[in-house]
Formats: structure tokens, sequence, C-alpha cells
């Protein structure tokens, strides 16, 4: 059978992992509650679009793609400089 200090300790860690879940349940609360906002705000702004702000998202995604392409391209160009000079791809 437990004492009396060894159940009031048990007691008090427990009390500390009560309020440790509390606190993680408030931020993960918080967190939800942000991602609500963020996502209804989007569906907001996407269904009062209009034709020239969808032609504007295109461009920018164009453009957007076409410098990940470059910089995928010069991440390549350097990676094969590098093999060359270690003597690694010849």
């Amino acid at each position: 059978m437990s004492t009396i200090k060894e159940v009031e300790s048990q007691l008090r860690k427990v009390k500390k992992e009560v309020r440790d879940v509390r606190k993680h349940n408030e931020f993960l609360l918080d967190r939800l509650e942000k991602a609500h906002d963020r996502n209804a705000e989007l569906r907001k702004e996407m269904m009062t679009m209009t034709i020239e702000d969808v032609v504007k998202h295109q461009k920018e995604l164009a453009e957007y793609q076409d410098r990940m392409k470059k910089d995928r391209e010069l991440v390549e160009a350097f990676e094969k400089q590098s093999q060359v000079k270690l003597g690694i791809g010849a």
C-alpha cells in the first residue's frame, strides 16, 4: 500500500500533466481557429475574384515557375561543375 506522501507526489505529477495537456489543447485550438479564419478569408477572396484577378494570378504563377526552372538548372549546373572538379562524374 502507498503512503500518503507517495500518493500526494503522484497527485502533483498528474495535476502537472493535466495542466500541460490543457495548455497544449488550448494551443492546438488556437491554431485551428487561425487556420479556419485564413481558409474562410481565402474562400471569400476566391469567390469575389474577377477575371482580371485570375489572369493576373496565372501570369504570376507562370513567372514563378520560370524562375524555379532557372534556379533548378543553375543548381544542376553547379552540381555537375562540382562533380567535375572533384573527379566524380568523369
